[in-house]
């Protein structure tokens, strides 16, 4: 087995890229160079070749800088897109807790009162959390629960 041969199945057939907040790992983003560069270099009968390069070091050699340059973009654009979805998942986080503070001060806060609700509606306890889910859900404002539990689906017996 020549020098060349042996460079080129020492490069990792997998990449996995740490993703870290505040410099605390959170996951991983793990990717399989094997399957993943065919499909970068789908032309890969398009290379120059010439005499002084030993075309099997090139390629191996080009494919190392190739998935570098990924990484290092996937990096920038991972990071960019987590700051995002995570400011995106706080107002979630807020806003679910305003709905369901909400729900809270139209049906109340124990089971007896929501248990008394579904039996005023002939409706049944799940029926009632799938309101409330859906409602949680929902991405439109609701002004008036009551009336929107009242006009909800159809009740079940």
């Amino acid at each position: 087995m020549s020098q060349t041969n042996t460079r080129k199945e020492t490069l990792p057939a997998e990449v996995r890229i740490v993703v870290e907040v505040d410099g605390n790992p959170v996951g991983f983003l793990n990717l399989d160079v094997s399957r993943l560069w065919p499909l970068i270099n789908h032309r890969s009968l398009d290379h120059t070749e010439v005499e002084w390069m030993d075309a099997t070091e090139f390629d191996s050699i080009m494919r190392a800088a190739v998935v570098k340059r990924l990484i290092a973009r996937l990096e920038t654009d991972l990071y960019r897109a987590l700051g995002d979805e995570m400011v995106k998942a706080e107002l979630d986080v807020e806003s679910f807790n305003l709905k369901t503070e909400a729900a809270a001060q139209a049906f109340g806060r124990t089971n007896a009162e929501i248990e008394k609700l579904v039996l005023e509606t002939d409706r049944t306890p799940m029926d009632f959390y799938s309101f409330f889910w859906d409602f949680l859900l929902d991405e439109r404002d609701v002004i008036d629960l009551k009336k929107e539990w009242k006009a909800w689906g159809t009740p079940r017996r």
